[in-house]
């Protein structure tokens, strides 16, 4: 039997769990009866063994100093607004001819969740981060499972964009402009033309959050696109969500 997509609310569930296990300090993930009900769930659609080993590699890899900014990176927050790139994405690119190159990845769980949610997902995906701790903790937990998930150490505000290389055309991905010093200077640094996917939010509260926009016409124009293909908001408690896709 074919592998299948694992679907919106199995990714969310389990994500959840996750965190919330961790938060509570609650043991290993894997031996948790809500992950093994979860992991049955995978099981039907033929995909457990990748998933329990995502689990049994969080238990192995993740210390004790980086299990809660793990958990963080799986907030219901995070992951709604990862599925919600993802499919939006999907619907306006073909993601399997095409290289994605995202930007501040921390760990790697928007390529997880697009290997988990595509049918066909990119070839390669480069999780570029400027914490090589986060990357080399991400490569043993997620790109060790999956063979199109690289990880490269840099910062987002110095990387010559030009001179990438990618096997396929590049999609570049920014979901933490709210966290650049400059987001002129940086938008100044991607190509004309290329196809970007970008997130920002309004959650101030945050002490990294220093370029927050409070609205997506703001957004629109901290980032002018020479063509919009999606603008868009994504409701939280904690704030709002903004997305742009389209191109520099």
């Amino acid at each position: 039997m074919n592998a299948k997509m694992l679907a919106r609310d199995l990714v969310r569930d389990l994500t959840r769990q996750m965190a919330n296990l961790v938060l509570k300090d609650e043991g290993r993930l894997a031996e948790a009866d809500v992950i093994r009900e979860q992991l049955v769930r995978c099981g039907a659609l033929c995909r457990r063994g990748e998933v329990e080993q995502f689990v049994k590699n969080f238990d192995a890899e993740v210390t004790e100093e980086t299990r809660r900014e793990f958990a963080i990176s799986m907030h219901p927050a995070q992951v709604d607004s990862k599925l919600w790139l993802t499919e939006e994405l999907e619907r306006h690119c073909d993601l399997s001819a095409m290289s994605l190159v995202v930007l501040g990845a921390w760990y790697g769980t928007l390529p997880l969740i697009i290997n988990w949610r595509i049918s066909t997902p990119s070839r390669q995906m480069i999780c570029i981060d400027s914490d090589a701790a986060a990357g080399e903790v991400g490569a043993r937990m997620i790109g060790s499972l999956y063979s199109n998930i690289e990880y490269r150490c840099a910062d987002a505000m110095e990387l010559d964009y030009n001179a990438l290389d990618t096997r396929d055309p590049p999609v570049f991905i920014n979901t933490i402009c709210e966290h650049l010093a400059d987001p002129a200077a940086w938008w100044a640094r991607i190509p004309g033309g290329q196809l970007v996917a970008l997130q920002s939010n309004n959650y101030t509260a945050c002490p990294d959050h220093i370029s927050c926009v409070f609205s997506i016409e703001q957004f629109k124009q901290q980032c002018p696109m020479s063509e919009l293909l999606f603008g868009g908001v994504l409701d939280f408690p904690e704030g709002d969500r903004f997305m742009l896709i389209g191109r520099r």
